[in-house]
């Protein structure tokens, strides 16, 4: 199936909110504009070219597209002009099967990577051409009460590692996949771990500390490693147990020091850049599910809970943003809001994956209105 035009939209940050969002104290900012072609490929179903909630995205080495479609359990690939080519995958558990399949990464020889939040909770490894090569689950690593506050006293046994979420693949072959893990016990308390791993899974070290002042993180959505390996991480804290939970990135430049499996204590970076508060201005976010890389080290953000799509420079500074506000809504039962999703021109509804291929191109999965979309910048 073919790329579907849209229109040329307008580019403006997002700052731009209704009247009756000032009751909530959204910040008010806008930014400059230029026209920048908008593309759609698919539509709802199961066919070739069809999603049912895509997830996340993949440029391969020679400039496909791989879709995650995760409601059809399966990775769709397609040329850069939105050309079907291929598909893999069905559900289940076996090898090359798949329950909740969720995150992708290609490395340098064009092997992919897949995640499945569900089902096995695993890392499957593919050929370029799609054919099971193997597959790891959570490594196992467990830590107790003795070192870290977010298990409750009563619980000896640790954390239990599950739900590999966002993955990316390092400039030398490591691979970082973001895993929850939860308490065991009557209190549960969710955070995520990135574990650093060779080429065939094995744990080479454990990064669970990035924010700037130490503080575990909770909840890592998105994932990028550049070619420098410069990371950014998209966290959300929705579910943070704090009083004032956040939504963040954290880039981490250089430094990378992850701690050796089954240690007490953690020795890992800490982030060198914090960018972004929870709000609807320029910079700001409400829900950031996915995160890429430019070749030019910008920093493309895909905002779920604002509907819209932002990109950032090397340092974190606002440049420009895709998305129009549909209107706010408040979160029933919390002091929160959403940005009311769309489904027309220039409109998204709960992005998540995003991917930007060498000639600047941006890719969008538009998971709730079940599409891709495609950004050519100037």
């Amino acid at each position: 199936m073919d790329w579907r035009p849209f229109m040329r939209l307008t580019r403006r940050m997002l700052g731009h909110v209704a009247a009756g969002m000032a009751a909530m104290g959204a910040t008010r900012a806008e930014a400059g504009s230029s026209a920048a072609p908008v593309i759609a490929l698919g539509s709802p179903g199961r066919g070739d070219g069809q999603f049912k909630e895509p997830r996340s995205l993949a440029i391969e080495p020679g400039g496909s597209l791989l879709v995650v479609d995760t409601g059809n359990e399966r990775i769709q690939r397609f040329s850069r002009e939105g050309i079907f080519l291929s598909s893999w995958g069905r559900p289940g558990s076996g090898p090359g099967e798949f329950t909740y399949v969720s995150g992708i990464a290609v490395d340098a020889t064009g092997d992919v990577y897949v995640t499945e939040t569900g089902g096995a909770k695993r890392v499957q490894r593919f050929s370029p051409s799609g054919r099971f090569r193997e597959a790891w689950a959570a490594p196992g690593i467990t830590r107790g009460t003795d070192f870290e506050k977010e298990v409750a006293p009563f619980v000896t046994a640790g954390m239990v590692l599950q739900g590999p979420r966002a993955i990316a693949i390092g400039p030398d072959g490591t691979i970082y996949t973001a895993w929850t893990h939860l308490s065991n016990g009557l209190i549960r308390v969710l955070s995520s771990w990135i574990c650093c791993q060779a080429p065939d899974g094995a744990v080479t070290g454990v990064i669970d500390k990035i924010a700037g002042d130490g503080v575990h993180v909770y909840e890592i959505a998105g994932l990028a490693v550049d070619r420098t390996g410069r990371m950014v991480i998209a966290e959300t804290d929705r579910y943070a147990m704090e009083d004032d939970g956040d939504s963040r990135l954290e880039i981490v430049v250089g430094g990378l020091a992850p701690q050796t499996p089954n240690l007490g204590g953690p020795v890992s970076p800490y982030a060198s850049l914090i960018v972004g508060r929870l709000g609807t201005g320029s910079d700001e976010f409400r829900r950031p599910a996915g995160v890429a890389f430019g070749r030019d080290g910008a920093i493309h953000v895909a905002d779920a809970g604002l509907n819209r799509v932002q990109k950032l420079d090397p340092d974190g500074r606002p440049v420009a943003s895709w998305g129009r506000p549909c209107g706010v809504s408040c979160v029933p039962g919390m002091d929160a809001f959403e940005a009311t999703a769309g489904n027309g021109i220039g409109e998204f509804s709960d992005p998540h994956g995003i991917a930007v291929d060498d000639d600047g191109t941006i890719f969008v999965a538009d998971t709730g209105n079940h599409r891709i979309v495609r950004i050519d910048q100037d």
